[in-house]
């Protein structure tokens, strides 16, 4: 009896070392946890996904759209409608606070996108390096400034960009290993990135150039289709029009990096 007793212990001892991590781990998983600093880039968007069907918003408004990897359930719990705060790494001491109103898929971990009134507020660039955390209410003390929202003439950036996204570019792909470029931000090799040749980035920063600017990229003979943010320039002697130098993470979506010379098709998105 003793014996039996022994066991049927042991057994319900194991079975609830096996129940309990289950729990705990799957309540927070995919979420972007309240009051949490996370350290990313910010970029802006001009698209809706409409992920947050009961949040309505408009573009003239300071909005946020977080990455998937901390969005949550669409269809359950999720970050829509609360509050994030933002701060320049560079400068930590002063913080905006934005709603989110969407998901950004093409987002790397960590990341956001700005409505552009939104990221105007703090920079005249197309991408930053930044400090966030999400909160459930919006920081009184940080109130997004309301002149940026006369801005709204500077649309017309926003029209450049929608005829570029029909058309398709060719040329070729490179991989280079910088972790810093004319953009003005830091990045890692290990994020989706890429270098844009110099005639077709226009400015090497500022709101004159591509700096943030999303790029779908596809390579002949891969099935693969990836999407890329610009961070950096690659000057003419390396790259002639059409051509791109990608992060080695997104070369090695297509190829080893040991095949060198990938050929492109791409085109904004």
């Amino acid at each position: 009896m003793a014996r039996f007793t022994t066991l049927f212990l042991m057994a319900a001892s194991f079975v609830g070392v096996m129940a309990a991590p289950a729990s705990s781990s799957s309540s927070s998983k995919g979420m972007a946890k309240l009051n949490t600093q996370y350290k990313g880039y910010a970029t802006y968007f001009d698209d809706k996904r409409n992920a947050c069907p009961g949040v309505k918003y408009s573009f003239n408004e300071p909005v946020a759209a977080i990455n998937t990897a901390l969005f949550g359930n669409k269809k359950g719990t999720n970050v829509c409608g609360k509050y994030v705060k933002v701060s320049l790494r560079n400068k930590p001491s002063k913080t905006y606070t934005y709603k989110v109103v969407d998901i950004c898929p093409e987002c790397d971990k960590n990341s956001i996108d700005l409505s552009k009134v939104g990221m105007r507020q703090f920079s005249k660039k197309g991408i930053e390096a930044i400090h966030w955390e999400l909160t459930n209410s919006p920081d009184k003390s940080s109130k997004p400034k309301p002149k940026p929202t006369k801005t709204t003439a500077v649309a017309k950036p926003t029209k450049t960009s929608v005829n570029h996204t029909s058309k398709v570019y060719r040329g070729r792909g490179t991989w280079f290993s910088d972790t810093t470029g004319s953009c003005g931000v830091r990045f890692s090799q290990d994020d989706m990135i890429v270098a844009l040749n110099q005639a077709q980035m226009g400015a090497y920063y500022g709101s004159g150039s591509r700096c943030g600017d999303k790029i779908r990229v596809k390579a002949k003979g891969s099935s693969a289709s990836v999407i890329v943010r610009v961070v950096d320039t690659c000057p003419s002697r390396y790259c002639n029009h059409g051509a791109l130098d990608l992060s080695r993470a997104a070369f090695k979506k297509f190829a080893p990096m040991s095949k060198g010379v990938l050929e492109l098709e791409w085109s904004f998105v």
